[in-house]
C-alpha cells in the first residue's frame, strides 16, 4: 500500500496508523475518536484529514480513491 501511495501521490499524502488502545493515542485525536464512538463505527476506521471516511476492514482500493478525490477538490 505505500509503495502504490508513494507512486501515485508522491509526497501529497501518507499514512499513519494510530492504535487506539493506546491512551496517548486516544488523549491526542480524542475528538476523532469520541466521533468514532459516538457514530458507532466499527474498528478499524479509517480517517482522512481528520474525518473518519470508512469503517469496519481496510479497503485499499476505496483508501486509494478517496485520497484522489481529495486531493482533487484541494486543488481544483
Amino acid at each position: 500500500m505505500r509503495a502504490e501511495m508513494e507512486r501515485r501521490f508522491a509526497d501529497a499524502a501518507q499514512i499513519i496508523y494510530h492504535d487506539v488502545q493506546d491512551e496517548s493515542v486516544r488523549t491526542e485525536y480524542a475528538s476523532v475518536v469520541n466521533e468514532i464512538e459516538t457514530r458507532g463505527l466499527l474498528y478499524p476506521v479509517t480517517v482522512i484529514d481528520g474525518a473518519p471516511v470508512y469503517d469496519g476492514a481496510v479497503s485499499y482500493p476505496g483508501i486509494l480513491r478517496a485520497i484522489q478525490e481529495r486531493l482533487e477538490r484541494t486543488s481544483a
